[in-house]
């Protein structure tokens, strides 16, 4: 199965145990205080948790619209990294500006977000729809980037983690251009006849 597809699956048959256990949501969603103490789990856990129907809906539609063509140009192993890499630097963020608190994070945004940097990044000139608006999906990174930044300074007091968007955002920017930069040096090598075998990005 495509990753793509197997990671909208896998977030959907979690968002089913989130209904089903009690308690479920809670052990599994990023609350900071908790995941310091030893709860290490819900730095990778919590992005495959959401808090409602239309919330998960959004971000599975959009992983959809942009993840398949950067699965297919990135090769299934960098695309799982980039995914991780980039809910991980969405919560790092998070609790950076927003502190250490017990208030619990959850929700596959920051990830998704990275996804779509990296859409941006590799298809810059192709057509895409931001807030109904066509524009290239290059500014439109830059446009979400902006937006998420915006609402994080001056929506102070919402639910939504908006620092943690741009910390997606900018995980996904920083390993495009390591993976640009590793690609290119691999090619080099390869034409020089350095490197024996497969060449997968």
């Amino acid at each position: 199965m495509n990753l793509t597809l197997l990671i909208a699956a896998t977030t959907a048959a979690v968002f089913l145990l989130q209904l089903l256990i009690p308690g479920f949501t809670a052990a599994f969603s990023l609350t900071p205080t908790k995941a310091l103490e030893g709860s290490y789990w819900q730095f990778l856990t919590y992005m495959f948790l959401h808090a409602s129907l239309p919330h998960i809906f959004l971000n599975m539609f959009a992983l959809l619209i942009f993840g398949l063509s950067v699965e297919s140009a990135m090769g299934r192993s960098n695309f799982l990294l980039l995914y991780i890499l980039s809910g991980l630097g969405s919560a790092f963020l998070h609790l950076a500006i927003e502190g250490i608190s017990p208030v619990p994070l959850l929700g596959a945004s920051g990830a998704v977000f990275g996804i779509m940097a990296a859409y941006g990044i590799l298809f810059p000139k192709n057509i895409i729809f931001a807030m109904g608006i066509p524009m290239p999906a290059i500014l439109a990174v830059i446009f979400f980037a902006a937006a998420q930044l915006f609402f994080g300074v001056f929506a102070a007091g919402s639910s939504t983690a908006y620092f943690g968007h741009v910390g997606g955002i900018l995980t996904g920017i920083l390993f495009m251009g390591y993976f640009r930069l590793f690609r290119a040096r691999t090619m080099k090598r390869w034409k020089k006849g350095v490197m024996v075998g497969e060449y997968y990005f």
